[in-house]
């Protein structure tokens, strides 16, 4: 496979009409349709309301006949290592590299990405090959892996080089307020779910409950179509074997959002509750500015723009931020900032941000386009290894070199991407957009004795993400001349490969392979921590504070266990400096006005977002939590992932902390036996 002239297999744009030829998009093969699928199709063609009379002959539709067919597939076969691409290239690879992996990270490639008989150094080898230009090309990549300079995205380390699935698997679309416009929402994230895909679909198009369907009918509202798109998504988790995952976005002007906010409520009416769905909401400029002046808010209906409520604005904020507390949700995006730092080509095409995915980090157009076509946008993903960066820092064909590859794994989506995820394919050849990421900012720090907290971690952050992004503006430049800009950039007479180049993603799994580094842009969690995972526990110590420990002869279990009993947390050691105790402070004991400064500096050199988690006591002030949302807003940052809360010190958890708001801490925990239902995307990680 050459990807070198990659445009040749742009997909037409007849092939994603932007008349409702959805139905078609999604059958399984050219098969009449059975009964209750002719039956529904002849109801969608009708009515473009939404009836609540047709809604469970579609709901049951989609359900029984899209869950039938994804289940089947999954059950399907498996590829055997027979079914490996024949490499391309002859890559040299080196074992003695395995020593840059941990044990932990050893263990997460053979639980998850080994093929039967593949060394690590293969997989890397393998990866390397599959998405490489040339000879040289191929080998660098293997070498930049290798070396942990970075780390491709999860999907790309397990399907890269085979023909078993997708080097994507990360997805946003949006609903058109129409019957037939929700079932075919239905009918296509069952599809991407099925492949494993994490999906954030926009809901806020749909009219509100109450409002006026057909001739005399009133509307459920909208919660009713996202419980069934929370059934769809958890069939198919349980019917395949890589999860899929979704997450709900509506806008904080439509007239639901108060019912919304708590859709994982336990409580209530469980009729109305989504409770394995995710959720976010896009507050606007208008929002923020009424609920500094403490005004009132407008909620308006997205069918006719009517008002249908008006609330207090800072009470709504409020309730918004307590629910996070208690929840670590809804996820936030300021669209109008989004929108504003979009890319100028698609401002100039009229495109907009309506959402975002599972992770906050993605905010790329989706729905109907300026050519009348549906997108559904697609997240494309490989994160820098800061740790290593002085290593690579000075390496002038590194990044090019990740970009190029980035470009060959979108371009091997396109090509093999099936007829299903037609939307999909549109807009990832339209836009061509990728996101290069970073982790281990944290670690970096650490490895230089320096501060979170500190006038110097904010001149290294400027540093690194200009650097980041002027070379990978470069690279787009480069690749637009040499291989052709990107359609939607090439319509306005742009000079660019990459729609949009980079978006920082939370890098859970990735980061532990790359030698345990921190996650993203994130504040480690603890100093010593117990890592469940398929092959049994791991105890992960911090290696900086490890080495510091020697140094001062302190590195004994009494110590470990002294810090493991203290959350992770090296505060109480008397022995340590004023300074080395500010160095390995933990996320919970960093002031977050160091997150939203960091995060506020790099924002204008990432043109999509970031996955920016807020780390908070259980007593906080409740004002002082607002002040921080707000502050957000204010400083220009783009989305707020998870709020995480700490409410229990006990021995034996990871970071000391049960999180009060979600399960996930229980994933570093020694003893916890619970399931985490506070999840990053796959493609994400």
């Amino acid at each position: 496979m050459d990807f070198r002239n990659g445009d040749d297999g742009r997909v037409s744009a007849g092939d994603v009409s932007g008349d409702d030829t959805t139905g078609d998009m999604f059958e399984t093969s050219p098969q009449e349709k059975t009964p209750v699928e002719a039956d529904v199709q002849d109801k969608m063609n009708k009515t473009d309301t939404i009836e609540d009379a047709p809604v469970a002959e579609a709901a049951a539709a989609a359900l029984g006949n899209a869950v039938a067919e994804a289940v089947k597939t999954a059950a399907a076969p498996k590829l055997s290592s027979k079914d490996i691409q024949a490499r391309r290239f002859t890559i040299v690879t080196d074992e003695a590299r395995d020593a840059n992996l941990t044990e932990f990270g050893k263990e997460t490639l053979k639980d998850r990405y080994l093929l039967p008989n593949e060394t690590y150094q293969d997989l890397f080898a393998r990866v390397a090959d599959a998405y490489a230009d040339d000879q040289d090309h191929a080998q660098r990549l293997y070498d930049y892996i290798s070396k942990l300079w970075f780390m491709p995205a999860t999907p790309v380390l397990s399907n890269g080089g085979t023909g078993r699935g997708l080097p994507i698997s990360c997805y946003l679309n949006s609903v058109e307020d129409s019957l037939e416009g929700i079932v075919n929402t239905w009918n296509e994230n069952v599809w991407l779910a099925s492949r494993g895909g994490g999906i954030g679909t926009y809901w806020g198009q749909v009219r509100g409950i109450g409002e006026t369907v057909g001739l005399n009918g009133k509307t459920s509202g909208i919660i009713p179509f996202v419980r069934v798109m929370d059934s769809l998504t958890l069939a198919i988790s349980q019917g395949s074997l890589r999860r899929g995952s979704a997450a709900c976005y509506i806008d904080v002007s439509h007239p639901e959002i108060e019912e919304f906010l708590e859709i994982r409520k336990p409580s209530g009416d469980f009729n109305r509750k989504a409770l394995n769905l995710h959720h976010g909401v896009l507050l606007t400029d208008e929002f923020m500015e009424a609920v500094r002046d403490g005004g009132d808010f407008d909620l308006i209906s997205p069918r006719d723009g009517t008002v249908r409520k008006t609330v207090n604005a800072r009470a709504l904020f409020q309730k918004l931020v307590e629910t996070r507390l208690a929840t670590g949700e809804p996820y936030i995006v300021f669209n109008d900032t989004v929108n504003r730092m979009m890319p100028k080509h698609h401002r100039e095409l009229g495109l907009k941000v309506s959402t975002s995915n599972l992770c906050s980090e993605i905010t790329l157009p989706t729905g109907r386009d300026h050519l009348g076509n549906d997108r559904t946008a697609v997240c494309c993903l490989s994160s820098l290894n800061l740790e290593t960066w002085d290593e690579w820092k000075a390496d002038k064909q590194f990044i090019e070199d990740v970009m190029r590859m980035l470009d060959n794994v979108l371009q091997d989506y396109i090509d093999r991407a099936p007829d299903e995820m037609a939307r999909a394919k549109y807009s990832a050849m339209r836009e061509r957009s990728v996101g290069m990421g970073v982790m281990g900012f944290h670690s970096l720090l650490q490895s230089k004795n320096i501060s979170f907290e500190s006038a110097m971690a904010k001149a290294m952050n400027l540093q690194i993400f200009k650097h980041i992004s002027a070379k990978a503006n470069e690279a787009s430049m480069m690749l637009a001349k040499e291989r052709g800009p990107c359609p939607d950039a090439e319509d306005t007479g742009a000079m660019e490969r990459f729609s949009c180049k980079m978006a920082i993603a939370p890098t859970a799994s990735i980061s532990i392979i790359c030698g345990g580094t921190s996650a993203c842009i994130e504040p480690i969690p603890a100093n010593i921590y117990t890592h469940k995972t398929l092959s049994g526990n791991f105890v992960v110590k911090n290696p900086y504070l490890e080495k510091l420990l020697r140094e001062k002869s302190k590195d004994s279990t009494n110590v470990w266990n002294s810090i493991l009993e203290h959350g992770g947390s090296v505060q109480h050691l008397d022995f340590l400096s004023p300074e080395e105790k500010a160095t390995y402070k933990t996320s919970f004991e960093i002031d977050q006005r160091w997150l939203l400064e960091f995060a506020a500096d790099r924002t204008p050199f990432i043109d999509q977002a970031q996955s920016l988690n807020l780390y908070i006591p259980a007593d906080v002030d409740k004002w002082d939590l607002m002040m921080l949302h707000f502050r957000a807003w204010e400083m220009g940052i783009k989305s707020l992932y998870y709020l995480r809360s700490k409410s229990v010190q006990r021995a034996g958890f990871a970071g000391g902390v049960e999180a009060d708001n979600t399960k996930d801490a229980a994933k570093f925990n020694l003893a916890a036996g619970e399931e985490t239902d506070y999840e990053e995307c796959l493609a994400c990680q």
